[in-house]
């Protein structure tokens, strides 16, 4: 696993490390490094988390949303971004930070729309609101419950380190996709929504 690497920031200014694209949306990020050992990791005062297998499905009952979660590092395109959906209807995680239910922040991405698509899985994220539920059952079977603590909107070019980067002794989630109006230009949307959740709870399959 990676050490954290502080990336640039904006489009066009990438030097190394990891970048995210939101279909053509660039969000600069740094990479994490996940917490390894034994099957419970304890992180803050008198706080546990088992480990979690990988995500498999993600379940946001307020916007609808029961998707198949793909798990992706970075873009074959080789161009240091993250990797995303290959169609309209699944999530994907970033498999290079920690999983859903592990300290730090796990990141999943999704589309708004795309070409002849509408409304895609993540169209409804921005109106998600604080307490609504997210659920994401791993490949055991087991379900981490995370509660909507926020959501922010950035502009296209702005610092995101954040979204990846945050308190190691919480459990965080956040969602990210495009939003605002589209670019013609730059073909690309010029902002992005990004929703964070908290863990709750976790249950055993």
């Amino acid at each position: 696993m990676k050490k954290a690497v502080l990336l640039s920031i904006g489009v066009g200014l990438l030097v190394a490390g990891l970048s995210v694209v939101i279909q053509t949306n660039r969000i600069t990020a740094q990479t994490y490094t996940q917490p390894v050992g034994t099957s419970t990791t304890q992180q803050g005062s008198g706080t546990s988390f088992t480990q979690p297998a990988a995500p498999a499905r993600l379940i946001i009952k307020a916007i609808g949303v029961d998707a198949a979660i793909q798990s992706v590092g970075l873009s074959w395109k080789g161009d240091g971004a993250m990797g995303i959906p290959t169609n309209f209807t699944d999530a994907a995680w970033y498999n290079q930070g920690p999983r859903p239910g592990m300290p730090g922040i796990a990141v999943i991405n999704g589309h708004v729309d795309g070409k002849d698509v509408e409304k895609a899985v993540f169209y409804n994220l921005g109106t998600l609101k604080p307490g609504d539920k997210v659920e994401v059952v791993d490949k055991k079977g087991n379900t981490a419950q995370f509660r909507v603590v926020g959501s922010k909107t950035y502009d296209y070019d702005s610092p995101t380190t954040d979204i990846f980067i945050g308190d190691a002794s919480k459990a965080q989630l956040n969602l990210i996709t495009c939003s605002g109006d589209w670019d013609k230009e730059k073909k690309l949307y010029i902002k992005r929504t990004v929703v964070t959740a908290e863990l709750v709870t976790t249950q055993s399959n």
